[in-house]
């Protein structure tokens, strides 16, 4: 297993985890329709940039997809620290 497949796969988690733990940390179906929407647009956004630059050394479906999940590391830490503190809905 090369490093970019081990990035890719390691995307795919990251993403996994904040989509899975937005509704336990979101008060409100509109809030986590806003959350869900604007990480999964911006992280397609950013990964069709980064598939397409030029001279891409890998795969452009697994640039897309670490571009994808690079976009969902900032939601993954934050709610990580909610989960260390035992955080309620906000």
């Amino acid at each position: 297993m090369g490093p970019s497949l081990f990035a890719g796969m390691l995307a795919v988690m990251v993403v996994c985890y904040v989509h899975h733990d937005i509704p336990r940390f979101t008060r409100g179906v509109m809030q986590r329709g806003v959350a869900h929407g604007v990480l999964i647009v911006t992280g397609c956004a950013f990964g069709a940039v980064i598939a397409w630059t030029p001279g891409l050394a890998t795969p452009r479906w697994l640039a897309f997809a670490a571009a994808f999940g690079l976009v969902h590391v900032p939601a993954a830490a934050i709610l990580l620290i909610k989960h260390c503190r035992a955080s309620g809905q906000s």
